[in-house]
């Protein structure tokens, strides 16, 4: 029975050196910028066509708060066929002013064929420190509404 308890304590003596490593390892990074969500969800709406036409426009976002590393970024979960540049912001800073407005510090250029299929994609903007990955949700909507009734229907 002891030898049950001891090794029993020894797993338990293992398990939570590991914690307490991860512990020190995370708070070691503590994260001091962020991916502002904004009001709603930022939406692109796209002509569907099938004469080869390519679509190209670009996301805003902005990263807030204070960074000693570069903060690379690009999307992800795109329509088929589509790209989406990546690209980083460096270290620097970027606060809300005391009328609570902030600096939009960042865009992400996207484009690709209008020929995908007809749906809502719902992509995102991801952030990273290499460390900690941040997302925004943006939606593409291809479809054969015109631009404005597309817009509005957000």
């Amino acid at each position: 029975m002891s030898r049950i308890v001891r090794s029993v304590l020894a797993l338990a003596s293992a398990l939570l050196l590991s914690l307490v490593g991860t512990s020190a390892v995370a708070s070691a990074h503590t994260r001091t910028w962020q991916l502002e969500q904004f009001d709603r969800t930022s939406r692109m709406c796209v002509l569907h066509s099938n004469d080869g036409r390519t679509h190209s426009s670009y996301f805003i976002f902005v990263v807030s708060g204070k960074w000693t590393t570069d903060l690379k970024y690009g999307m992800r979960d795109l329509p088929p066929g589509w790209t989406a540049t990546e690209a980083h912001l460096p270290p620097g800073s970027n606060l809300h002013r005391p009328d609570g407005s902030i600096v939009v510090n960042g865009f992400v250029g996207v484009q690709g064929p209008t020929s995908v299929p007809m749906t809502t994609y719902h992509a995102h903007i991801w952030v990273s420190d290499g460390i900690v990955t941040q997302t925004l949700p943006t939606d593409i909507v291809v479809s054969t509404e015109s631009w404005v009734d597309c817009m509005s229907r957000a």
